[in-house]
């Protein structure tokens, strides 16, 4: 019985509407486990930030991004829908992500980490909203694999990212990026299975 579970289970996974929604939470909580746990090194060693600006820099990203959530996330489902505020958060966390390795003055420093939060902020409550809207009978199983791939990514995401900050400070911002974008294409090919239904009548 366990075994024909872990069979039916894995189908699940490997469904695409659910499989992508599964793979952008893996690349938000990868994107953001890797550059909160290399933001307070990496600003330290290219641009001298004290604690006392790195204090201030991660909460007033995370005050931002939490104050965007809430003002803005409800509005911007119903103009744009999960799906298409997954893309454009993903597009805005790869592009702020990327920004941080090219921008050199402190204000443009605490520009950008203020804001890079909010794409962040606002991609998971986006997927899971999708997810508890089509999962029907198996909330639960889409709740445990949320929960999953969420904890992989915040696993791997260090690991990955300080074996690179070894080789150059920039190279974890560099390939959260392209973890981002990677994630952005797939978003892209991401169809609401609600809209083929009201399609199809």
């Amino acid at each position: 019985e366990l075994e024909t579970a872990g069979r039916n289970s894995l189908g699940k996974v490997l469904m695409p509407k659910f499989l992508i929604a599964f793979i952008v939470i893996f690349v938000a909580s990868f994107g953001l486990a890797a550059f909160e746990s290399f933001f307070a090194l990496f600003v330290d060693h290219k641009f001298a930030f004290t604690p006392t600006d790195i204090a201030i820099a991660i909460t007033g990203g995370a005050i931002i991004g939490a104050i965007c959530q809430v003002l803005l996330f409800d509005g911007l489902m119903k103009g744009l829908g999960e799906i298409k505020l997954v893309r454009i958060s993903l597009m805005l966390s790869a592009v702020l992500v990327m920004a941080l390795t090219v921008v050199s003055s402190y204000w443009m420093i605490m520009l950008v980490t203020f804001t890079v939060f909010i794409g962040f902020d606002l991609i998971r409550p986006a997927v899971t909203t999708y997810l508890s809207r089509i999962a029907g009978n198996d909330q639960g199983f889409v709740g445990g694999m949320n929960s999953f791939f969420t904890s992989l990514a915040n696993v791997l995401g260090p690991i990955i990212g300080g074996i690179m900050f070894d080789i150059d400070i920039n190279y974890p911002f560099y390939f959260g990026t392209v973890i981002i974008i990677v994630g952005l294409v797939i978003a892209m090919m991401w169809k609401d299975p609600a809209a083929k239904k009201l399609m199809n009548y």
